[in-house]
């Protein structure tokens, strides 16, 4: 390396350095030095508020823009629901069944106004054509053909305005025609409003771009001089929000921060060295020669050398200031590291809990009883059981809730901490886990799913070794946690795609004889991802509905079991004249079926249609059902050569109890169907439908009449009476043993039934929510009547507090 000398008098450097350090005043530069950091300090607090203030402002008015977009997206959606898109292509070529596309949107936006078609031939209209706004609703058009959607806007003012929106209908590269729709502005005033902490706190005003914007809603007060506006554009729109924001914040917290800080540190740290290592007169150094000498040896004579050589390669501890003595930040009384990095507050970690282990798996509320923590605890007692089994390894799969990244994280963590090799899947429906297990391993999975509860609900359903975990397995669970009975190793994970092989699955065993139509709602559900794909796979003609997989389940419950449920899945069958509707839970373990009518085909009556071909095939078997079926079903099942068995609730309960009777079927209520014919023996409601489906079209007559020749009854769905927890099951307890009904046939293998010889009633405590469920069922409306009457006697002799709903 090159070096460039030059020679310099270090004694006289010393002594003209000293000559300028003794004229300066310790005291003096610490006390300039702590004015500079009191003055940043004033700064920091002045420009920290008012940043504060800036940032929570902000957020109030990303608050409203969260409002006013999930309006703008509501829009979005339904125009390009493939439900409004086929409605709209009918519609097209029948101008009649415009009416049915315009119902059918304002049941979704209440606002409507209007909802207006075109051709695919925009070339040949005009603006006055389109009048009132013409050129803007021409010029919404012709974007809508070439992206395929116009963003919202605002057309006209005061009585004549309306919110518009424009979307192209059929596929990008035939199009069939466009849609327009006209919604009350009010819809977006009061989301705009919903949130305002006061009003003209925010403006709202149309901007595209190139044109003045137009205000939609002023602010109380106009921006000061020392106050800026800051705009959040709204996705899918032509609206922003305008928010006031303080200038002087920037200011402040700009150069005079950095600028005080370095200046007050200086003069500090100059003022401290002063202090601690006072400077001496040129004379007294001079006559010092041990002062000097070990200098002058350092520099072998009193020439000093500087080259270009980079500090890096000096020997460590030697740098530019050794010899001057050295300042300590942590001296100056404060620590700048503390003082730059932000606290984050740790949220509470969750305890475990012996309540979220229940009768057929483990669940809870997320943030109360569950936690990524909690599914890391409970990952390792699964991945223990699997070890001392030799049932590894364990699959792993999740569905669409919020939830459900950091509870599989902490599920994979916990199960591989045992040695125990995991397999993730992704998010896919439950049955597409079962199916993993058994095609990737020996039969053990963990669902982590909330099924068909609130979105703040979640947990795990446990395969181990092909048997569901259920009852004291899943009890024992929690006291192998609690013992530190768990394995310690390090297990393999990693990472498969299984679609594509379930749909291959079920395609290559099914396919339907002939067409059906069919409306597939999944709830926004997980089913959402490949419930359609597989029904289509197998030659249905499917539409899809609320098939965009979102954990908040924004359009209903996913619960198919629910009446008030179906109500869109009816609606939907109906205005596309459907052969069929299905529906799916959160999870996509059940099945709701509904017919072209609009009649609910409850599952009791599905598994008529199931066992009588499963039985068909394998003639003398046993059928199990829970104890909430009609009583048909015994009868049905008897003459189609089967043996019949009622059995408890519970999906986990009812699949053990098929390994152990090797029964081909299986159901539930709820809508789980269990077929261990020419299938796995899990529940899975997308197979199940496939089946259904399979079983109309191989008949003659179409769905409906295939469906209402099922034997029926007067029936209810399952009515709720809600308690406390804990209560429920006290008190089913005690009503087995002091209820008495009158010619009536008891069974108590799951809460309290009475079969009479005209219909039959039921009590049963759930093991998931601390409810009673209730369900009547018979012959008629007047058996129907006394059964329920007989009912309610009974409970209210034992607690005359119920509010019950029969």
């Amino acid at each position: 390396m090159k070096t460039t000398e030059m020679k310099l008098d270090v004694r006289e450097l010393l002594r003209l350095l000293n000559l300028r350090l003794e004229r300066l005043n310790p005291f003096v530069l610490m006390v300039a030095g702590l004015a500079c950091l009191v003055v940043l300090a004033v700064l920091l607090f002045a420009g920290g508020a008012s940043q504060q203030q800036n940032e929570a402002t902000l957020n109030r008015a990303k608050q409203s823009m969260g409002q006013v977009t999930g309006m703008v997206q509501n829009l979005r959606r339904v125009l390009e629901d493939q439900q409004v898109q086929e409605l709209a292509v009918i519609a097209v070529d029948d101008p009649a069944k415009l009416a049915n596309l315009q119902q059918y949107i304002s049941g979704r936006i209440p606002e409507l106004l209007s909802a207006e078609l075109y051709g695919t031939e925009l070339d040949n209209l005009r603006a006055a054509d389109l009048e009132p706004f013409g050129y803007a609703l021409l010029d919404m058009l012709l974007v809508a053909q070439e992206a395929g959607i116009a963003p919202a806007q605002i057309h006209g003012t005061g009585a004549n305005a309306y919110l518009t929106m424009a979307a192209r209908v059929g596929e990008e590269a035939s199009p069939a025609g466009y849609l327009l729709i006209r919604v009350n502005p009010a819809a977006l005033t009061s989301a705009f409003q919903q949130s305002l902490p006061e009003a003209g706190a925010f403006a709202l005003d149309q901007y595209n771009g190139q044109a003045r914007p137009v205000v939609l809603s002023p602010l109380a007060v106009p921006p000061k001089a020392s106050e800026r506006l800051t705009w959040l554009r709204i996705p899918s729109a032509l609206f922003r929000i305008g928010v006031v924001q303080s200038v002087g914040a920037s200011i402040s917290m700009g150069i005079l921060r950095p600028m005080f800080f370095i200046v007050g540190l200086l003069l500090l740290g100059l003022g401290a060295m002063l202090k601690l290592h006072p400077s001496r007169p040129p004379e007294a150094a001079t006559e010092d020669p041990e002062h000097l000498e070990p200098l002058a040896e350092s520099t072998a004579s009193t020439d000093a050398t500087f080259t270009d050589e980079p500090e890096s390669s000096r020997p460590a501890g030697q740098g530019a200031n050794d010899g001057f003595g050295v300042i300590d930040l942590p001296d100056l009384g404060f620590n700048l590291e503390k003082m730059a990095v932000p606290h984050k507050k740790a949220l509470p970690p969750v305890e475990l809990v012996e309540s979220i282990f229940r009768a057929y798996d483990i669940r809870g509320i997320v943030g109360e009883t569950l936690d990524a923590d909690v599914a890391r605890q409970v990952g390792q007692c699964v991945g223990s059981i699997a070890v001392d089994k030799d049932a590894g390894p364990v699959v792993v799969a999740r569905d669409g809730r919020e939830s459900g990244s950091d509870l599989v994280a902490g599920m994979i963590e916990g199960i591989a901490s045992t040695g125990c090799d995991v397999i993730d899947i992704g998010a896919v429906p439950t049955g597409v886990l079962y199916f993993a297990a058994y095609e990737l391993g020996s039969g053990t999975g963990v669902m982590v799913t909330g099924s068909h509860n609130p979105p703040d609900y979640n947990g795990f359903k446990i395969l181990i070794g092909g048997v569901t975990w259920a009852g004291e397995q899943i009890t024992d669970m929690f006291t192998r946690i609690q013992s530190g009975n768990l394995r310690v190793g390090k297990g393999k994970i990693s990472e498969q795609d299984m679609l594509d092989s379930y749909r291959e699955r079920i395609s290559g065993d099914i396919q339907l004889k002939k067409p059906l139509k069919v409306v597939a709602d999944c709830g926004n559900g997980i089913g959402g991802i490949c419930a359609v794909d597989v029904l289509r796979d197998i030659g249905a003609d499917v539409m899809a509905l609320f098939d965009e997989v979102d954990g908040t389940f924004p359009n209903h419950h996913p619960d198919p079991s629910e009446p008030e449920n179906l109500q869109d899945l009816i609606e939907a069958v109906r205005l596309m004249d459907a052969d069929i509707g299905v529906a799916f839970d959160g999870d996509a373990d059940r099945l709701g079926v509904v017919t072209s009518t609009g009649e609910i085909i409850y599952s009791d009556r599905l598994m008529m249609l199931f066992v009588e071909d499963i039985l068909s095939r394998v003639p003398g078997s046993t059928i199990i059902y829970d104890v909430k079926c009609t009583g048909h079903l015994h009868y049905v099942i008897e003459e189609a050569g089967g043996k019949p068995m009622m059995y408890k609730t519970g999906h986990s309960l009812i699949k053990n109890k098929m390994k152990e009777v090797n029964a081909p079927f299986a159901g539930e209520m709820s809508g789980h169907f269990f077929f261990k014919e020419r299938w796995y023996g899990f529940d899975c409601g997308i197979y199940s439908a496939a089946r259904l489906l399979e079983i109309l079209a191989a008949d003659e007559r179409d769905a409906r009449e295939v469906l209402n020749s099922l034997p029926n009854s007067v029936s209810t769905p399952e009515l709720k009476v809600q308690m406390e927890e804990g209560e429920n099951h006290a008190f089913v307890a005690e009503l087995q043993q002091k209820a008495r009904f009158a010619d009536a046939r008891i069974t108590t293998i799951d809460g309290l039934r009475a079969d009479f010889v005209d219909g039959w009633g039921l009590v049963r405590a759930s093991n998931t929510t601390p409810i009673l469920v209730c369900r009547f069922d018979a012959e008629d409306e007047t058996a129907l009547q006394r059964i329920k009457e007989v009912f309610k006697v009974q409970m209210l002799a034992i607690n005359d507090q119920l509010e019950l709903p029969f």
